[in-house]
């Protein structure tokens, strides 16, 4: 089985559209090299770079449903971030 095409991004706005309005299934937020983290969608069609495009242009949702994505990818964000960091303190501490 060939692994799953992703799309990432760090933008939390265009991540939102995309958890909003289900173009992309969302996967996994994951922290990125430079100290941010990115919001993992599957992307079979290779279409994601397209929608971001879109959302540039000014491409609508509802914005109930844009809400509750912002929320729900923030909490996301925010779990993300401390299992990061209390990766790094039990790394770190001195034994």
């Amino acid at each position: 089985q060939q692994p799953e095409t992703t799309f990432a991004t760090e933008d939390l706005p265009f991540a939102a559209y995309l958890h909003a309005t289900r173009h992309l299934r969302f996967l996994a937020c994951e922290n990125s090299e430079r100290g941010r983290v990115a919001f993992v969608f599957a992307d079979p069609n290779h279409t994601g770079d397209n929608l971001h495009l879109d959302f540039e242009s000014g491409a609508e949702c509802a914005a109930v449903t844009f809400y509750d994505s912002i929320r729900h990818l923030r909490r996301v964000m925010d779990r993300t971030r401390s299992r990061s960091n209390e990766q790094h303190e039990h790394r770190t501490r001195p034994r």
